[in-house]
């Protein structure tokens, strides 16, 4: 069967959640809940998203997060879970994926299932039986809401806005939860909302799609420009030593002919492309960023490659 598509977009609010492997308890105690929302913190700052509620219970996790004007849910939670499964192997002295396969993520309507994503998550502890009552529950963001002191990295301003910042009122609607049927219908294995905003999301998916690939091509040609202009440079300054531009990119060495070729095609590269260090250095087969910042510090030491450099610059 094929796995349902992805959605990644900016300015979208995602339900996430995952569960551990063969029903393993993923969160023992709490020193273990405090590293998991350490790294959460850590990549949610990193790539950019808002963390409005969380709650993680022993076996699994539901995260409700929003996108800015970045994507990157996927490399989010990839490094959010790699980080954690590290930490917790070695703790607890195992080995192997500690989470099932891909992660679940749905875009949510925003409009109208805000608040309703946010009880069902703050309701989770209850309603899998891992807590008495879900106000005590430790490993959620709910005493957050109720009580305050949330932490900088909490966002509670949105949901609580609807009740006027009243957190006794976010309580009281969060309790009525108890009495009503709080599971949330899921629209096309993806959205949390009807048939109308799934269209509205696949359209917006589509438009993205679009958008990066002629992005993407547009990059790939200016870097094909880049590269041309850069392999001129290479051959310009080869033919200058009477050399090659191989043997240029491939001496081991910075004295001689091959040193001031490879010194002076850096220092060009530098004038007439926007290139990075790294790129330079990937270009040339230098192999560090170090390499490049040695071979412009020679050229600005070196009287003699710099009336070399001033020639080649007026015919280049």
């Amino acid at each position: 069967m094929t796995r349902p598509l992805r959605i990644d977009l900016p300015f979208c609010l995602f339900h996430v959640m995952s569960r551990s492997n063969s029903g393993d308890t993923a969160f023992p105690d709490a020193q273990d809940r405090n590293k998991f929302l350490f790294y959460l913190v850590k990549y949610i700052r990193l790539f950019d998203f808002r963390i409005l509620t969380w709650c993680l219970l022993p076996t699994h996790f539901h995260l409700l997060l929003e996108s800015t004007h970045k994507v990157g849910l996927s490399e989010l939670m990839r490094r959010i879970l790699t980080a954690y499964t590290v930490y917790f192997n070695r703790r607890y002295e195992r080995h192997g994926h500690l989470f099932q396969g891909r992660f679940k993520s749905y875009v949510v309507d925003k409009a109208e299932y805000l608040l309703a994503v946010s009880r069902y998550i703050h309701l989770n502890p209850q309603q899998s039986g891992e807590a008495d009552h879900f106000e005590n529950f430790a490993g959620s963001s709910l005493r957050y809401y109720i009580k305050g002191n949330e932490p900088d990295w909490l966002d509670t301003r949105e949901i609580l806005s609807w009740f006027d910042g009243n957190r006794s009122r976010y309580a009281r609607f969060v309790r009525e939860g108890l009495k009503e049927d709080a599971r949330l219908s899921i629209e096309g294995q993806r959205f949390i909302g009807g048939r109308d905003f799934a269209k509205r999301m696949w359209k917006r998916m589509k438009s993205w799609e679009d958008a990066k690939s002629r992005a993407s091509q547009a990059n790939d040609l200016r870097r094909q420009d880049e590269i041309q202009r850069a392999e001129a440079i290479l051959k310009r300054v080869s033919m200058y030593f009477e050399t090659t531009p191989e043997k240029v990119r491939n001496s081991i060495y910075n004295r001689g002919n091959l040193g001031c070729a490879r010194t002076l095609t850096v220092a060009l590269i530098r004038d007439f492309l926007p290139w990075t260090y790294t790129q330079i250095g990937d270009f040339l087969n230098l192999g560090s960023i170090n390499s490049v910042k040695y071979q412009l510090k020679r050229m600005q030491e070196d009287e003699s490659l710099k009336k070399i450099l001033r020639e080649l610059q007026r015919k280049g």
